[in-house]
């Protein structure tokens, strides 16, 4: 009797560790996807504010409630809507829906699946 609660006790104490190691493991992907997102957004930040600077230059000249006014006012002229409504057009006859930042994370990491 004494050996087989042994032999259950050795069982639990490995069953317990394996798991340990399981959630350790499951820890360990979730942060390398947590990683993976980060990088992605914040190269999408990047391309934005490079847009922002190559097509407005004096930008820097602004603080953020200057510019949160400035390029929402640019955004809503109906110039902007129309080339915005034309942009979705086209992106949905030529591929199919995929979220800006799907493709970022890809270009991030150097190729498509």
């Amino acid at each position: 009797m004494i050996e087989s609660r042994n032999d259950a006790s050795r069982n639990l104490e490995k069953a317990l560790q394996a798991l340990e190691q399981a959630k350790q493991r499951v820890a360990n992907e979730k942060k390398k996807q947590n990683e993976k997102k980060r990088k992605a957004e914040n190269h999408h930040k990047y391309i934005m504010g490079g847009i922002i600077v190559k097509y407005f230059p004096d930008c820097y000249r602004y603080d953020e409630g200057e510019l949160n006014r400035i390029l929402s006012v640019a955004l809503q002229t109906r110039e902007c809507q129309q080339i915005i409504s034309k942009i979705k057009l086209e992106s949905r006859e030529t591929t199919p829906p995929q979220s800006t930042l799907a493709n970022a994370e890809n270009e991030s990491e150097g190729g498509t699946e």
